[in-house]
């Protein structure tokens, strides 16, 4: 299996863990907190590794993309996160993931055109597991949709942003993109503000901040050194990693389309590699 299959893969496992931890963190806290302690962890940590490692200034012209990123990115969350708390999880979820899977690869069917036969069914097979993955609930007819369509979209283009201002490098790009998150959240935690945060909960919002940090340093990486379409797929795996926790650790029910879809995941990892 190459570096490249791998390193999506570690973004797709670190996308997981810090989905679940913040969803841990989110039952401690509001979810705006939540969201503001993890960005501030990152754009903190991002900023010092890209002093450590001595990186280059952002070329000008990437500065509104890596910004633009960042806001996309707390966009998707938002809509997500929202249709999540309204009780939509059901339609929310997996129109936001199948979305969020399927922009990046039709953007990178068009400019770097077909991959191989076995990669372009696992990605097809991937997409369906990422769907299965995410569902939970029983949908009420349409309510939850536009959320899911407002996150999949943001999602998907902060997807295709970050290989764009990895050309600048590593931690600079996504620390501008994080700053650029910022611009979102703390107008929103200045409107509603929800409840005093608790210890527990800002320390779970702190390490869900840092795995995500660590997922989108992997999720860039890969994106350098492989397709983009192929790169987003295999990140976007990463509800499989949640139901899974979810199971072992919360002890939840896997449903029966979970399973297919935990198997699918299987699969279409294994199309894409060979």
């Amino acid at each position: 299996m190459s570096l490249f299959i791998l390193t999506a893969l570690s973004a797709s496992l670190l996308f997981g863990i810090g989905d679940f931890i913040g969803g841990r963190a989110s039952a401690k806290m509001p979810v705006v907190q939540v969201l503001v302690v993890g960005q501030i962890v990152g754009v903190l940590m991002y900023w010092g590794l890209a002093w450590y490692n001595n990186e280059a200034p952002m070329p000008s012209e990437l500065f509104g993309l890596a910004l633009l990123a960042g806001i996309t990115g707390a966009l998707g969350l938002a809509g997500l996160y929202h249709g999540i708390a309204r009780g939509y999880t059901a339609v929310t979820a997996p129109v936001s993931a199948v979305l969020a899977a399927i922009i990046p690869v039709l953007y990178g069917i068009q400019t770097d055109g077909l991959p191989s036969s076995f990669a372009l069914a696992g990605m097809g097979i991937g997409v369906v597991a990422i769907v299965l993955n995410s569902l939970a609930g029983r949908a009420s007819g349409y309510q939850g949709l536009w959320q899911g369509v407002v996150a999949g979209v943001a999602i998907g283009v902060f997807l295709i942003l970050l290989k764009y201002i990895g050309s600048a490098g590593v931690f600079t790009p996504l620390a501008m993109a994080r700053s650029g998150a910022l611009l979102i959240t703390i107008p929103w935690l200045l409107i509603r503000p929800g409840g005093r945060p608790t210890g527990v909960g800002i320390g779970l919002a702190a390490v869900a901040g840092l795995l995500d940090l660590l997922a989108n340093t992997a999720y860039m990486l890969s994106t350098q050194m492989g397709r983009l379409d192929i790169a987003s797929v295999l990140a976007s795996l990463y509800p499989a990693i949640t139901v899974l926790l979810a199971f072992f650790i919360n002890g939840e029910k896997i449903s029966t389309l979970q399973r297919i879809g935990l198997v699918a995941t299987i699969v279409a990892t294994a199309l894409i590699a060979l």
